[in-house]
This record gives C-alpha cells, structure tokens and sequence, in this order.
C-alpha cells in the first residue's frame, strides 16, 4: 500500500487533524475495512508530523473503534460496519450543541420508517420481545435508568424487526451519541403517558399497520425533540467549551484528542 499521496499535514496542525484525515481516507475509500495500515515511521513521513503526534492519533482512532491494534502484527482499519457509521456521524457532526439537534432529527426521519417496516416484517418472535420490554418498562414507571433501559431495548427490537441492516447501524450510531442527552433532558419521561406512547406504536405494529406504526412513532419523537429544543434555548451556549458540558458530548476518554486546542494567545487554534 503505497503512501506517499496522502498529503501532508500542515506544520500548525495538531493531532486532530491526523484523525480527520484518517476519517476522510475511509470515507472516501482509500483505506477499507480490515486493510492494515503501513508502519509508523512510514505514516509519520506520508503526513509529515512526528511519531508522538502519530502515535496520540492512532491512540484515539483505537478508542473511537476506527482502528484495531493487534499485537505483534501492527495496526488495523476496524471491520465493523457500524462502527464506521459511528464515526462518519461523530466527525460530520463535531457534537456542536446544533448538531445534536441535527442528530434527533436524523432520527426523526429514520426511526418512523423503521417502525412502518416492522408493522410489515416482525414475526411472532420480535412481537413477544418488544412485549417483554414493555412489561419492563411498565414495572419500572418513575424509576429512570431501569425505565430507560426498557426503553431503549424497545427502540432496538423495532429496529431490528425492520430488517434493514444498513438503517439499523446507523440507529445503533445515533442511539449510541443521543444516549446521555436522552438520559439527562428527557430522564423526567419516564411516567404513564411515555409508556402510553409506546403501547399505542406497538399496537400498531402488532395489528400490521405500517401506516399508523409511522404516525404513532413520528408523533412521540416530535414530543421529545420539544424538550430537546427548549434545554438548548436556556442554555444560551456561545462557546465549544461550554458544549463540552452538554448532554451527547460523550467524550469523556477522548475528548482532548477532537475538541478544538486554543493557542497561548487564547484564540482558537485551526487544525
């Protein structure tokens, strides 16, 4: 695999910009899932940054599942689909306070579609597990991580009842980056009329109709994307650093390698 026209990276860069264009190498298909990478003295010369800086990227693509480190064998581009998924969401989105709420609505327009699919394709077997999860979330009404749980279990077997591979990697990329915002916005939406909504979008799927199912799911989405809207109106965010304080920047462990570096001047500094 020859590296020599990856461009290099520009002297004022950090380690972020080694992981964008990482990023866009997969993105575009230069580098494909399961391809091992060329050694680290090579990528360091093909980007034209040093092997620490090389080296502190590579660390976080591990963490962000883009790549795999197999000892004694070298580095590899992960294999897993939806992990990929993930990634293209993470970067095309930044995780600025806006672009979570581009997030809820890209779940918007897929999650109603899929539960219209699973009023047409779950069999017996997926109608007794989104059952079971009901059950669950009945039991823990007012009780917020064990009805959540619950919850999300639901949201999974509609999911996977629509048997669509691709929509439903991508589902597991948006639930994955929603899920603290969901905990801290929405924690409260634990009560009889949440639960209400998802009985009625089961019914709906349990009686074949793709239609209604659509409706129903699209109509407890929109409700949810309101309170969405009216955190981030009080917030009055003005700064990346206070996004780093909001629900869906799920960071934690890595966060030092994406969110933006300032200068010692105090400007912010463009990778």
């Amino acid at each position: 695999m020859s590296v020599k026209s990856w461009m290099p990276i520009k002297k004022a860069s950090f380690s972020q910009a080694v992981i964008y264009r990482f990023e866009e190498l997969l993105r575009t298909g230069v580098l494909k899932p399961g391809e091992k990478l060329a050694s680290e003295a090579e990528l360091a010369r093909a980007f034209q940054v040093s092997r620490p800086t090389l080296r502190e990227a590579l660390k976080a693509l591990n963490l962000l599942g883009l790549l795999v480190s197999r000892t004694g064998d070298g580095t590899y581009v992960s294999s897993d689909s939806r992990n990929l998924f993930k990634t293209a969401i993470y970067f095309s989105t930044f995780l600025s306070a806006v672009d979570f709420l581009g997030l809820i609505e890209a779940r918007i327009a897929i999650e109603p579609f899929l539960a219209e699919l699973a009023a047409q394709r779950a069999t017996k077997q997926d109608l007794d597990r989104m059952k079971e999860c009901l059950r669950k979330m009945e039991g823990a009404v007012g009780q917020m991580q064990k009805y959540l749980d619950s919850e999300i279990a639901f949201h999974d077997e509609i999911t996977e009842a629509a048997r669509s591979a691709v929509l439903q990697g991508i589902m597991v990329s948006l639930r994955d980056l929603l899920l603290e915002g969901r905990t801290k916005i929405t924690a409260d939406q634990t009560g009889k009329k949440n639960f209400d909504f998802h009985v009625r979008i089961y019914d709906a799927i349990r009686h074949r109709q793709p239609k209604l199912a659509h409706r129903r799911m699209l109509e407890h989405l929109q409700e949810n994307r309101k309170r969405y809207e009216r955190f981030y109106e009080n917030l009055k965010i003005d700064s990346i650093a206070q996004t780093k304080q909001l629900p869906g920047v799920l960071l934690s462990a890595t966060e030092r390698f994406v969110l933006p570096q300032r200068a010692p001047s105090g400007r912010g500094r463009k990778d």
